[in-house]
């Protein structure tokens, strides 16, 4: 193995932390009751994961749709949709950083393995979660980064898994994907030829899934996953 390729949100940072802070954010400027935001914006990412889940949508527009979707549905201008991400990003506390999540990066980054994160975007642009991995020690552990607003493509497509693999000069084989969304991280990743590792907190603990898959109760289970891989060769 040469790659470990992680997803961000609810793999590293905590996707709910950051929404929260958003729905705060976007009420504010709206002067609406937080309860309308709330539900605006998770209805909104059902049917953004949904598109996602089709390849559905304008890849090289995955961000701007994604926040134009948002704002719609609430009747207002897709700036306060960007101003309330910048206010969340800057509101946003240490408790965004999950559990094992360092612990995870600093023992893939140990084994002399290539980290990198593979991110979809939603309703703020990667930059603004690069900044989040940075500013909570992150990044530390990290070699690159990649975001859908910036490959111009978005999980499950290939081109989000194979970006990594040529800037890396890494055959799929020798790469393993870890994220919490099935149809996104897990099935993207073995469409890619990659290894692939799927986040589910209801898991009893690490359990093989096929020829390349595993699940996972938690990102640090990427350790265990790491070394079955290695003893199999």
């Amino acid at each position: 193995m040469e790659l470990v390729s992680f997803d961000v949100w609810n793999t590293l940072l905590d996707i709910n932390v950051m929404l929260d802070a958003m729905a705060v954010e976007l009420s504010k400027l709206m002067g609406a009751c937080i309860v309308d935001v709330v539900e605006g914006m998770m209805l909104t990412r059902e049917r953004i994961k949904g598109m996602r889940a089709r390849t559905a949508g304008d890849p090289s527009r995955a961000l701007e749709e994604s926040q134009e979707m948002l704002a719609e549905p609430l009747g207002i201008d897709v700036e306060l949709v960007r101003r309330a991400a910048a206010r969340a990003v800057l509101r946003v506390g240490d408790e965004i950083v999950l559990p094992g999540a360092k612990e995870a990066l600093e023992g893939v980054k140990q084994r002399g393995l290539k980290v990198t994160v593979t991110g979809n975007v939603m309703f703020w642009p990667g930059s603004y979660t690069r900044l989040l991995l940075e500013r909570f020690g992150l990044m530390d552990c990290i070699d690159k980064t990649f975001f859908a607003d910036e490959v111009k493509a978005f999980k499950p497509m290939r081109e989000m898994f194979e970006k990594p693999l040529r800037v890396f000069n890494v055959k799929p084989e020798g790469a393993v994907h870890i994220g919490d969304t099935k149809a996104e991280d897990f099935e993207g990743a073995l469409r890619a030829g990659m290894w692939a590792v799927w986040i589910n907190p209801e898991a009893e603990g690490v359990r093989r899934i096929g020829e390349r898959g595993f699940e996972v109760p938690g990102v640090e289970g990427i350790l265990e996953v790491l070394e079955r891989i290695e003893k199999r060769r």
